[in-house]
């Protein structure tokens, strides 16, 4: 019999503490200390052990109340190992002990060979602009499971990313158990909306006011598009609702072409206007009998 050790101080539980709680202290000091996350750190080898030899005593009620009264246990030691350990080896019947590893780890820690890392997906909010023609962000690596996070780590969001789009970061999940390879991080994009683009498939929509004027005499104005601002020419005549094009100012596509931006006119009318050009208005409106609805009805 080996006597000495404090359990319950091992576990950070009191003395009276229920099974549950037991087993969720081990659980969660289980998962904080294990090796397979802390590759080379004999510090952490030896805490995961000392953790393991607690719970194989405090986990089973005979072992538990035998340690209660004489502060001895002729079994110390045999908590499981972290890797390649098989319960039954020992010839003891654990019992919950093995199904608790296999609840922490999942069932990789029943396996003996390399087991690869859990997929990590992680939301990303990116600006209109940067999701129609890509770039590249510093996303911090979320803290998931056995992934501690805080990493900074730069990734390229191609061009033409929609809400719902899933970018794929290799390596960057879950560490591997037993040498495994790590999972991936998987950024699910979320696209900020613009405050006067609108996208449709790999189009771009905008709303253009102009004057009376420039309507009815054209004009080169200039507009807003992906690329920056543009100089457009009016034409005419040109009537609300009318829709011009920009060709290949839309959306870069994956074949290396582009869609379109559409201009839609909305055609501005001022509400207050001063005699004079009321005046003016209705001598163009006498000299210029043009009825625009005429034969409609």
């Amino acid at each position: 019999m080996v006597q000495g050790k404090d359990y319950y101080k091992i576990l950070g539980v009191s003395k009276d503490a229920s099974d549950e709680t037991i087993k969720k202290a081990y659980r969660r000091l289980a998962r904080k200390y294990h090796p397979d996350l802390h590759p080379g750190d004999k510090e952490m080898e030896r805490k995961f052990k000392e953790i393991n030899e607690a719970y194989g005593v405090l986990g089973n009620p005979d072992r538990r109340k035998e340690y209660d009264l004489s502060g001895k246990v002729s079994f110390e030691g045999m908590g499981p190992a972290y890797s390649g350990f098989d319960f039954k080896d020992f010839g003891f019947n654990f019992g919950g002990f093995e199904d608790i590893f296999s609840e922490v780890f999942g069932a990789r820690a029943r396996r003996k060979g390399p087991v690869r890392g859990k997929d990590v997906e992680h939301a990303l909010h990116i600006d209109f602009v940067d999701a129609c023609l890509g770039t590249e962000v510093e996303v911090v690596t979320p803290k998931s499971g056995f992934l501690r996070g805080g990493e900074k780590v730069k990734v390229k969001i191609p061009p033409g990313v929609r809400s719902g789009t899933r970018v794929r970061v290799a390596g960057r999940g879950e560490p591997g158990v037993m040498g495994g390879q790590p999972g991936d991080l998987y950024l699910r994009i979320f696209v900020n909306p613009h405050p006067y683009f609108r996208r449709v498939d790999n189009d771009i929509y905008l709303d253009v006011p102009i004057t009376i004027g420039e309507a009815i005499t054209g004009r080169e104005i200039r507009v807003p598009t992906l690329d920056g601002m543009a100089t457009v020419k009016i034409p005419p005549g040109t009537q609300g609702g009318q829709k011009l094009r920009l060709k290949g100012k839309g959306v870069p596509t994956p074949g290396g072409r582009r869609g379109d931006q559409y201009l839609i006119i909305k055609v501005a009318i001022p509400k207050n206007i001063d005699a004079k050009s009321r005046r003016l208005i209705e001598e163009f409106e006498s000299i210029n009998s043009y009825d625009p609805r005429r034969g409609l009805w």
